[in-house]
């Protein structure tokens, strides 16, 4: 009983560790580029695929289309995007950078998708399916019913704690 007490514990300050790593990387790339990390790895996929669709955006950064709409409007009216129709099908629009999009990515902190991705990049295949399934039956266990919880990122600002 007690080790699984002691393994509650560890794990309640890994999961503490990540969450604020993934707080402090999104601070320091708001001051580097002036946007959340969210917003900067649109950017980064906007270059790397130009002229993208709405939902294949959506779906790149695996977030829900109409969070990834309301991203892109303030990205438009910050001038770091344009939008266009699409000439043979009005209903598709499609993103591109503009320079001032290009320039805050040339000097924008790296990885474009942040610390965890590239952190769970670095993992095995093996302790990543571990992983998953793991945090699977966490999040199944916390009863949550928010299901499109994991459709929306992480607000660009947190409170912080004392």
């Amino acid at each position: 009983m007690a080790q699984r007490s002691t393994h509650i514990k560890s794990v309640t300050q890994h999961l503490r560790i990540v969450f604020r790593a993934v707080q402090a990387h999104s601070k320091y790339v708001e001051k580097q580029c002036g946007l959340s990390s969210a917003k900067l790895w649109m950017l980064y996929e906007l270059h790397s695929t130009p002229g993208i669709k709405v939902s294949q955006l959506a779906s790149a950064l695996a977030i829900h289309p109409s969070t990834c709409s309301n991203m892109l409007d303030k990205l438009e009216e910050g001038g770091f995007v344009s939008k266009e129709r699409s000439k043979k099908d009005q209903r598709a629009v499609h993103i591109s950078l503009t320079d001032k999009g290009n320039s805050v990515l040339k000097k924008a902190p790296k990885p474009a998708q942040g610390e965890l991705s590239g952190a769970l990049e670095k993992l095995s295949d093996e302790n990543l399916v571990l992983l998953e399934q793991g945090l699977g039956k966490l999040v199944q266990a916390l009863h949550s019913k928010n299901e499109s919880a994991a459709l929306f990122p992480i607000p660009d600002t947190l409170k912080e704690e004392n």
